[in-house]
Protein backbone atom coordinates (compact mmCIF):
# COMPACT_ATOMS: atom_id res chain seq x y z
CA UNK A 1 0.00 0.00 0.00
CA UNK A 2 2.83 2.40 0.87
CA UNK A 3 4.52 1.62 -2.46
CA UNK A 4 1.34 2.36 -4.43
CA UNK A 5 0.87 5.59 -2.50
CA UNK A 6 4.47 6.62 -3.24
CA UNK A 7 4.07 6.00 -6.98
CA UNK A 8 0.90 8.10 -6.99
CA UNK A 9 2.72 10.98 -5.26
CA UNK A 10 5.53 10.87 -7.84
CA UNK A 11 3.03 10.89 -10.72
CA UNK A 12 1.11 13.79 -9.18
CA UNK A 13 4.32 15.78 -8.73
CA UNK A 14 5.36 15.12 -12.33
CA UNK A 15 1.99 16.23 -13.66
CA UNK A 16 2.11 19.35 -11.49
CA UNK A 17 5.62 20.18 -12.75
CA UNK A 18 4.59 19.80 -16.40
CA UNK A 19 1.50 21.90 -15.83
CA UNK A 20 3.56 24.62 -14.17
CA UNK A 21 6.23 24.68 -16.86
CA UNK A 22 3.89 24.40 -19.79
CA UNK A 23 4.93 23.25 -23.22
CA UNK A 24 7.97 24.94 -24.79
CA UNK A 25 6.93 27.58 -27.32
CA UNK A 26 7.67 26.66 -30.95
CA UNK A 27 10.65 28.10 -32.76
CA UNK A 28 10.09 31.56 -34.29
CA UNK A 29 12.75 33.23 -36.44
CA UNK A 30 13.26 36.98 -36.71
CA UNK A 31 15.69 39.02 -38.83
CA UNK A 32 17.85 42.00 -37.82
CA UNK A 33 21.10 43.86 -38.61
CA UNK A 34 20.82 43.63 -42.40
CA UNK A 35 23.98 44.98 -44.07
CA UNK A 36 25.26 45.39 -47.62
CA UNK A 37 29.00 45.33 -48.36
CA UNK A 38 30.52 47.21 -50.07
CA UNK A 39 28.12 49.99 -49.15
CA UNK A 40 28.59 51.69 -52.56
CA UNK A 41 29.18 48.85 -55.05
CA UNK A 42 30.18 49.23 -58.66
CA UNK A 43 29.23 47.12 -61.67
CA UNK A 44 31.33 43.97 -61.47
CA UNK A 45 31.47 43.88 -57.67
CA UNK A 46 30.25 40.91 -55.66
CA UNK A 47 27.84 42.30 -53.08
CA UNK A 48 27.60 40.53 -49.72
CA UNK A 49 24.19 40.79 -48.05
CA UNK A 50 24.17 39.68 -44.41
CA UNK A 51 21.65 39.47 -41.60
CA UNK A 52 21.24 38.09 -38.10
CA UNK A 53 18.65 35.34 -37.56
CA UNK A 54 17.33 34.94 -34.01
CA UNK A 55 15.12 32.16 -32.65
CA UNK A 56 12.79 33.98 -30.25
CA UNK A 57 10.97 30.75 -29.43
CA UNK A 58 12.07 28.03 -27.01
CA UNK A 59 12.25 24.96 -29.20
CA UNK A 60 15.28 24.29 -31.39
CA UNK A 61 14.60 24.01 -35.12
CA UNK A 62 16.01 24.59 -38.61
CA UNK A 63 15.33 27.87 -40.38
CA UNK A 64 15.14 28.56 -44.10
CA UNK A 65 16.26 32.08 -45.07
CA UNK A 66 15.60 33.41 -48.55
CA UNK A 67 16.97 36.42 -50.41
CA UNK A 68 15.33 38.13 -53.36
CA UNK A 69 17.09 40.92 -55.26
CA UNK A 70 15.14 42.41 -58.18
CA UNK A 71 13.54 39.06 -58.98
CA UNK A 72 16.61 36.85 -58.40
CA UNK A 73 16.13 34.44 -55.48
CA UNK A 74 18.55 32.45 -53.34
CA UNK A 75 18.06 30.53 -50.10
CA UNK A 76 20.08 29.10 -47.24
CA UNK A 77 19.31 27.03 -44.16
CA UNK A 78 20.38 27.64 -40.58
CA UNK A 79 20.46 24.26 -38.87
CA UNK A 80 19.26 23.45 -35.35
CA UNK A 81 19.12 27.00 -34.01
CA UNK A 82 18.40 26.76 -30.28
CA UNK A 83 15.76 28.81 -28.54
CA UNK A 84 17.06 32.32 -27.77
CA UNK A 85 20.13 31.85 -29.98
CA UNK A 86 21.24 33.92 -32.98
CA UNK A 87 23.22 33.13 -36.10
CA UNK A 88 24.50 35.20 -39.00
CA UNK A 89 23.69 34.35 -42.60
CA UNK A 90 25.27 35.85 -45.73
CA UNK A 91 24.45 35.81 -49.43
CA UNK A 92 26.55 36.84 -52.42
CA UNK A 93 25.03 38.81 -55.29
CA UNK A 94 26.84 39.64 -58.55
CA UNK A 95 26.24 43.29 -59.44
CA UNK A 96 26.16 43.21 -63.25
CA UNK A 97 24.00 46.26 -63.98
CA UNK A 98 23.99 49.79 -62.62
CA UNK A 99 20.84 50.89 -60.82
CA UNK A 100 18.86 50.85 -57.59
CA UNK A 101 18.33 47.50 -55.88
CA UNK A 102 16.32 46.21 -52.94
CA UNK A 103 17.43 43.13 -51.05
CA UNK A 104 14.46 41.32 -49.50
CA UNK A 105 15.24 38.72 -46.84
CA UNK A 106 12.65 36.48 -45.24
CA UNK A 107 12.13 33.58 -42.85
CA UNK A 108 8.82 31.76 -42.34
CA UNK A 109 8.08 34.30 -39.58
CA UNK A 110 9.70 37.59 -40.52
CA UNK A 111 11.05 39.75 -43.37
CA UNK A 112 13.44 42.66 -43.80
CA UNK A 113 14.68 44.83 -46.67
CA UNK A 114 17.83 46.80 -47.47
CA UNK A 115 18.23 49.16 -50.45
CA UNK A 116 21.49 49.87 -52.23
CA UNK A 117 22.71 51.47 -55.45
CA UNK A 118 25.13 49.94 -57.95
CA UNK A 119 27.10 52.51 -59.94
CA UNK A 120 28.96 52.23 -63.19
CA UNK A 121 32.56 51.16 -62.72
CA UNK A 122 34.90 54.05 -62.01
CA UNK A 123 32.31 56.69 -61.12
CA UNK A 124 31.92 56.24 -57.37
CA UNK A 125 34.75 58.46 -56.22
CA UNK A 126 37.11 55.59 -55.44
CA UNK A 127 40.16 56.36 -57.46
CA UNK A 128 38.95 58.68 -60.18
CA UNK A 129 38.49 61.98 -58.35
CA UNK A 130 34.99 62.53 -59.73
CA UNK A 131 33.76 64.26 -56.58
CA UNK A 132 31.91 61.40 -54.88
CA UNK A 133 32.98 60.62 -51.35
CA UNK A 134 35.55 57.79 -51.14
CA UNK A 135 34.27 54.65 -49.44
CA UNK A 136 36.04 52.40 -46.97
CA UNK A 137 35.56 48.68 -46.39
CA UNK A 138 36.18 46.34 -43.47
CA UNK A 139 39.84 45.37 -43.41
CA UNK A 140 41.17 48.50 -45.12
CA UNK A 141 44.21 49.68 -43.19
CA UNK A 142 46.79 52.46 -42.99
CA UNK A 143 50.18 52.35 -41.24
CA UNK A 144 51.57 55.69 -40.08
CA UNK A 145 55.01 56.54 -38.72
CA UNK A 146 54.51 58.70 -35.64
CA UNK A 147 57.12 61.17 -34.41
CA UNK A 148 56.64 63.20 -31.23
CA UNK A 149 58.89 66.12 -30.27
CA UNK A 150 58.85 68.12 -27.04
CA UNK A 151 62.26 69.76 -26.53
CA UNK A 152 62.89 70.33 -22.84
CA UNK A 153 59.97 68.11 -21.81
CA UNK A 154 60.01 64.81 -19.98
CA UNK A 155 59.68 63.06 -23.33
CA UNK A 156 61.85 65.02 -25.72
CA UNK A 157 61.45 62.58 -28.60
CA UNK A 158 59.36 59.47 -29.27
CA UNK A 159 58.77 57.35 -32.36
CA UNK A 160 56.31 54.52 -32.98
CA UNK A 161 53.95 53.15 -35.60
CA UNK A 162 50.18 53.43 -35.65
CA UNK A 163 48.20 50.82 -37.61
CA UNK A 164 44.58 51.84 -38.22
CA UNK A 165 42.16 49.16 -39.49
CA UNK A 166 38.50 49.60 -40.49
CA UNK A 167 36.43 47.28 -38.29
CA UNK A 168 32.84 48.22 -39.12
CA UNK A 169 30.31 51.02 -38.94
CA UNK A 170 28.75 52.79 -35.97
CA UNK A 171 26.85 56.06 -35.63
CA UNK A 172 27.99 59.04 -33.58
CA UNK A 173 24.76 60.75 -32.65
CA UNK A 174 22.73 60.76 -35.86
CA UNK A 175 25.72 60.55 -38.21
CA UNK A 176 26.81 57.28 -39.81
CA UNK A 177 30.52 56.61 -39.30
CA UNK A 178 33.24 54.17 -40.16
CA UNK A 179 34.74 52.70 -37.01
CA UNK A 180 38.48 52.00 -37.04
CA UNK A 181 40.81 50.47 -34.46
CA UNK A 182 44.33 51.77 -34.01
CA UNK A 183 47.31 49.98 -32.43
CA UNK A 184 50.48 51.84 -31.35
CA UNK A 185 53.70 49.79 -31.64
CA UNK A 186 55.31 50.26 -29.21
CA UNK A 187 52.96 52.24 -26.97
CA UNK A 188 53.21 55.94 -27.78
CA UNK A 189 54.80 58.12 -25.06
CA UNK A 190 53.30 61.61 -24.75
CA UNK A 191 53.53 64.47 -22.23
CA UNK A 192 50.08 65.63 -21.10
CA UNK A 193 49.40 69.25 -22.02
CA UNK A 194 47.56 70.27 -18.84
CA UNK A 195 48.72 67.68 -16.32
CA UNK A 196 52.21 66.82 -14.99
CA UNK A 197 51.96 63.33 -16.45
CA UNK A 198 53.75 61.24 -19.02
CA UNK A 199 51.18 59.09 -20.75
CA UNK A 200 51.44 55.89 -22.77
CA UNK A 201 48.84 55.33 -25.50
CA UNK A 202 48.24 51.70 -26.42
CA UNK A 203 45.16 51.74 -28.67
CA UNK A 204 42.71 54.22 -30.18
CA UNK A 205 39.24 53.72 -31.64
CA UNK A 206 38.31 56.30 -34.28
CA UNK A 207 34.92 57.26 -35.73
CA UNK A 208 35.06 58.92 -39.17
CA UNK A 209 32.02 60.40 -40.92
CA UNK A 210 31.03 58.29 -43.93
CA UNK A 211 29.48 61.23 -45.75
CA UNK A 212 32.11 63.87 -44.97
CA UNK A 213 35.36 61.95 -44.36
CA UNK A 214 36.30 63.86 -41.19
CA UNK A 215 36.93 62.68 -37.63
CA UNK A 216 33.98 62.88 -35.25
CA UNK A 217 35.26 60.95 -32.23
CA UNK A 218 38.32 59.18 -30.83
CA UNK A 219 38.63 57.04 -27.71
CA UNK A 220 42.09 56.09 -26.45
CA UNK A 221 43.36 53.47 -24.02
CA UNK A 222 45.98 55.19 -21.81
CA UNK A 223 48.00 53.04 -19.43
CA UNK A 224 48.14 55.73 -16.71
CA UNK A 225 44.35 56.29 -16.80
CA UNK A 226 42.94 52.76 -16.53
CA UNK A 227 39.18 52.70 -16.70
CA UNK A 228 38.92 56.50 -17.00
CA UNK A 229 37.49 58.25 -20.06
CA UNK A 230 40.03 59.41 -22.63
CA UNK A 231 38.07 60.79 -25.56
CA UNK A 232 38.23 63.51 -28.19
CA UNK A 233 34.93 64.58 -29.77
CA UNK A 234 34.53 66.94 -32.72
CA UNK A 235 31.22 68.80 -33.11
CA UNK A 236 31.00 70.37 -36.57
CA UNK A 237 28.51 72.80 -38.08
CA UNK A 238 27.78 74.14 -41.53
CA UNK A 239 28.86 72.56 -44.80
CA UNK A 240 31.76 70.63 -43.32
CA UNK A 241 34.15 68.07 -44.75
CA UNK A 242 33.65 66.34 -48.05
CA UNK A 243 33.44 67.48 -50.83
CA UNK A 244 36.63 69.51 -50.36
CA UNK A 245 37.36 72.64 -52.39
CA UNK A 246 39.80 75.56 -52.31
CA UNK A 247 39.17 77.98 -49.43
CA UNK A 248 36.19 76.01 -48.09
CA UNK A 249 35.56 76.73 -44.39
CA UNK A 250 33.37 75.48 -41.56
CA UNK A 251 33.13 75.83 -37.79
CA UNK A 252 33.13 73.47 -34.86
CA UNK A 253 34.53 72.62 -31.46
CA UNK A 254 36.68 69.88 -29.97
CA UNK A 255 36.08 68.41 -26.54
CA UNK A 256 38.97 66.62 -24.82
CA UNK A 257 38.23 64.39 -21.82
CA UNK A 258 41.16 62.66 -20.10
CA UNK A 259 40.61 61.58 -16.51
CA UNK A 260 39.62 64.72 -14.57
CA UNK A 261 40.40 66.98 -17.54
CA UNK A 262 37.37 68.14 -19.55
CA UNK A 263 37.96 71.01 -21.98
CA UNK A 264 36.09 72.37 -24.98
CA UNK A 265 37.83 74.55 -27.59
CA UNK A 266 36.11 76.38 -30.44
CA UNK A 267 37.79 75.83 -33.81
CA UNK A 268 37.58 76.98 -37.40
CA UNK A 269 38.46 74.62 -40.27
CA UNK A 270 39.70 75.60 -43.71
CA UNK A 271 40.86 73.91 -46.91
CA UNK A 272 43.95 75.82 -48.00
CA UNK A 273 44.04 74.10 -51.39
CA UNK A 274 45.67 71.16 -53.13
CA UNK A 275 49.30 70.18 -52.51
CA UNK A 276 51.57 67.38 -53.65
CA UNK A 277 53.49 65.86 -50.75
CA UNK A 278 55.90 62.97 -50.34
CA UNK A 279 55.76 60.59 -47.36
CA UNK A 280 57.33 57.15 -46.85
CA UNK A 281 54.39 55.51 -48.68
CA UNK A 282 54.95 57.61 -51.80
CA UNK A 283 54.00 60.91 -53.44
CA UNK A 284 50.34 61.96 -53.36
CA UNK A 285 48.11 64.84 -54.45
CA UNK A 286 46.29 65.99 -51.31
CA UNK A 287 43.85 68.48 -49.94
CA UNK A 288 45.53 70.53 -47.18
CA UNK A 289 43.08 71.06 -44.32
CA UNK A 290 43.88 73.14 -41.22
CA UNK A 291 42.19 73.86 -37.88
CA UNK A 292 42.73 76.98 -35.77
CA UNK A 293 41.17 78.91 -32.92
CA UNK A 294 39.00 81.84 -34.12
CA UNK A 295 41.20 84.33 -32.26
CA UNK A 296 44.39 83.06 -33.98
CA UNK A 297 43.64 82.28 -37.64
CA UNK A 298 47.34 82.21 -38.54
CA UNK A 299 48.26 79.59 -35.92
CA UNK A 300 47.26 76.09 -36.92
CA UNK A 301 46.55 73.67 -34.07
CA UNK A 302 46.05 70.78 -36.50
CA UNK A 303 46.96 70.12 -40.12
CA UNK A 304 45.83 67.27 -42.36
CA UNK A 305 46.81 66.24 -45.89
CA UNK A 306 44.08 64.02 -47.37
CA UNK A 307 44.34 62.00 -50.59
CA UNK A 308 40.98 61.18 -52.22
CA UNK A 309 41.96 58.78 -54.99
CA UNK A 310 44.45 56.16 -53.79
CA UNK A 311 44.76 56.39 -50.02
CA UNK A 312 41.22 57.73 -49.43
CA UNK A 313 42.36 59.05 -46.05
CA UNK A 314 44.95 61.10 -44.21
CA UNK A 315 48.45 60.93 -45.72
CA UNK A 316 50.02 63.28 -43.17
CA UNK A 317 48.84 64.86 -39.93
CA UNK A 318 50.36 67.37 -37.50
CA UNK A 319 48.85 67.63 -34.00
CA UNK A 320 49.91 70.69 -31.95
CA UNK A 321 47.16 71.05 -29.34
CA UNK A 322 46.50 67.67 -27.75
CA UNK A 323 49.92 67.12 -26.13
CA UNK A 324 52.61 69.32 -24.60
CA UNK A 325 54.71 68.69 -27.71
CA UNK A 326 54.02 68.26 -31.43
CA UNK A 327 53.11 64.93 -33.03
CA UNK A 328 53.59 64.26 -36.75
CA UNK A 329 52.16 61.19 -38.50
CA UNK A 330 53.15 60.16 -42.01
CA UNK A 331 51.76 57.29 -44.05
CA UNK A 332 54.26 54.45 -44.55
CA UNK A 333 52.00 51.77 -46.08
CA UNK A 334 48.32 51.09 -46.72
CA UNK A 335 45.81 48.71 -48.25
CA UNK A 336 42.36 49.87 -49.39
CA UNK A 337 39.73 48.00 -51.37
Amino acid sequence: MKRVFGVMIVLLLAVSFLAACGEATPAEFTLSSVTVSPSAPEVGDTVTISATVTNVGEQSDDCAVSLTVNGDTDSKSVSALAGGASSSVSFSYAATTAGDYTAELSTPDDSATKSFTVKEEGVDGNGDGDGAVPTWHDGDYWVLDCSYANPGGKTEQDTCQLTVTVTGEEAVGEEACYMSHGEFTPAATRDAADMPLTLHLETADIWTSKAHLVYLQQSSAIAELPGLPSTVTWTLTGDYGWPFSDEKTWSGSVRVVAGVLDEITDLEFKILGEETITVPAGTFDCWHMVAYEPSSPGTYVNEYWINETKVKSVVKEIERSLWAGVETRELSSYSVS
